[in-house]
């Protein structure tokens, strides 16, 4: 079973997306694999469930979200042991949090460029996101 870690700052935006498009996408298939998200940052931000336009992205390409009411998870109170692969949502944006997390030092982190609101407006950020996780999940099924 293929585990995927997806992170962001605060986990209440882009990496729940794409957490909730993949597995929604494993579920579609029937597949054993599956995603879970976190934040580099959580604790920092007011906002601890999923941030409002993720879940209307999540509605417009009818995903029904099954972590809707659970809180961001820290990135530090997981076993990354347990993932096989670590995705970042933005490089420039991340790459100097995971330097600065000891809990990272060593691990293999791939980095996208899905850029946070207000930089980038969620209608724009999120499709191509979803689109990043179905390639993504495409990838992986194909082996």
């Amino acid at each position: 079973m293929k585990k995927i870690l997806f992170v962001c700052t605060a986990n209440i935006f882009r990496s729940r997306f794409a957490e909730e498009v993949f597995n929604s996408l494993a579920r579609e298939e029937d597949s054993s694999l599956s995603a879970f998200s976190a934040g580099l940052k959580v604790g920092e931000f007011t906002t601890r469930k999923i941030y409002y336009p993720a879940l209307e992205q999540l509605e417009r390409f009818n995903i029904e979200p099954l972590r809707e009411n659970e809180v961001s998870t820290h990135i530090d109170d997981l076993d990354l042991d347990e993932y096989d692969r670590i995705i970042c949502m933005d490089k420039p944006e991340h790459k100097p949090m995971v330097d600065d997390n000891p809990n990272l030092k060593g691990r293999d982190i791939e980095y996208w460029n899905i850029v946070d609101i207000p930089d980038q407006d969620s209608r724009v950020s999120l499709p191509i996101c979803y689109e990043k996780v179905n390639k993504l999940f495409s990838e992986i099924i194909r082996g």
